[in-house]
């Protein structure tokens, strides 16, 4: 006596199918809200000997996200690791240190959940003495929304 156990298999198909697009929705979503600043096309550099201290202001009424990144050839996520981020609410301002190195710096904005790499950026300002750069992120072409400016940092008595 052999024992069948009939199974519909019509049934699991739509199931699985169900359930695979919900999962998919919901990873979808979930890289949505994960800022990726390694993905952005202009990434400016600084670097410095000594210690870096750094004032950014929003210029705009955006929320941004400052990321400074070191690179390393065979890293994750292209090689860029975050080592500072600093979010900006609109028409506000941070300042922060980071140590001696290079650093690229990105800054990206929220928008309807997401976030969304700054438009062309501006390092071609001189800077002023004592600083090592000036640079300035726009949200369009013709803005200025985020200025960051590294700078050495006085040593500590």
């Amino acid at each position: 006596m052999s024992l069948r156990i009939r199974t519909n298999r019509r049934r699991i198909t739509p199931i699985a199918a169900l359930v695979l697009v919900i999962l998919t929705s919901i990873a979808t979503s979930a890289l949505a809200a994960e800022a990726r600043p390694w993905l952005c096309r202009d990434k400016p550099v600084f670097s410095a000997t000594g210690p870096i201290a750094y004032q950014a202001d929003n210029r705009g009424s955006s929320v941004w996200q400052l990321f400074f990144m070191h690179f390393e050839m065979g890293g994750e996520n292209d090689g860029y690791t975050t080592v500072d981020s600093r979010v900006l609410r609109p028409a506000a301002s941070t300042s922060g240190t980071l140590s001696a190195g290079q650093y690229f710096a990105v800054a990206m904005r929220r928008a309807g959940g997401r976030w969304i790499c700054s438009g062309p950026v501006d390092d071609s300002e001189s800077p002023h003495p004592g600083e090592i750069s000036r640079i300035c992120y726009s949200s369009d072409s013709s803005d200025c929304a985020v200025k960051l400016t590294p700078r050495h940092a006085q040593p500590t008595p």
